[in-house]
């Protein structure tokens, strides 16, 4: 089964940055728990969107299938009606959808405000060089997931990351870090292959002593997909140190 289209494959960077570490306003939204070591997080949910642990174990199962080295994938997001289209048996090309994660190294520890300012600085300092420094370990994590989801999905697929390239640091504040990248994905399925230009943008959040983080994926079609996807994080980022 082959429903889970290939604009998932920009989750591998997501979980990759880790090694190395317009939609509706969140306007008062719902709240889910996560569970960090021995910490319980608030989580808010974005208006239109559906956590795939608790609506889709099909579709998270294949999310989980995308971890990579440090990170953990703790909840993942599709909109509502993609949900619902995929729910149907419909083919659906997931234009835009949402990771939560962490790391693992750090899951069990309470992390101190000096740690955090440290990731916020590393973080930064590597923008300049992303594509370099992620290289290396890039090309057999692609490999693994591409067996993975091989053999999840029951046929062929290769993922390729082409070009990475940083647009811009959105806010880099005590307990918040937000930035933007453009990364060219290309999967093969079969004899068939898609490309697809993406939008990334990741936050940083230091919450409770643990170290969260949202990103959020779409299409890029225009410059205005840019500043949808800084103006959703940085709502969703705010909303859940507003609730914890």
């Amino acid at each position: 089964m082959t429903r889970f289209t290939s604009p998932i494959t920009a989750a591998v960077l997501a979980a990759l940055l880790l090694i190395l570490s317009v939609r509706p306003s969140i306007a008062a939204p719902a709240l889910m728990q996560l569970q960090i070591g021995t910490q319980p997080i608030r989580l808010p949910v974005p208006a239109g969107f559906a956590e795939t642990s608790r609506r889709s174990k099909e579709l998270w199962n294949q999310a989980l299938a995308l971890s990579a080295g440090d990170g953990r994938i703790v909840a993942h997001f599709v909109t509502e009606k993609d949900l619902a289209d995929f729910t149907s048996g419909a083919e659906v090309v997931f234009r835009e959808f949402l990771l939560v994660q962490t790391p693992r190294r750090a899951e069990a520890l309470t992390v101190t405000r000096a740690q955090f300012d440290k990731l916020r600085s590393g973080t930064i300092a590597l923008q300049s060089e992303l594509s370099k420094r992620l290289e290396p370990r890039l090309s057999a994590e692609v490999e693994r997931i591409s067996k993975e989801l091989s053999s999840f999905q029951g046929t062929s697929l290769t993922f390729r990351v082409g070009e990475i390239v940083p647009v811009s640091v959105d806010m880099n504040e005590p307990r918040t870090l937000i930035y933007t990248i453009l990364s060219q994905m290309s999967t093969k399925e079969g004899v068939t292959t898609t490309n697809q230009a993406m939008v990334s943008t990741v936050a940083y959040c230091f919450v409770a002593g643990k170290v969260v983080m949202l990103v959020a994926y779409r299409h890029f079609r225009s410059p205005n997909d840019l500043q949808i996807s800084r103006a959703f994080v940085t709502q969703w980022a705010s909303s859940l140190l507003s609730a914890n």
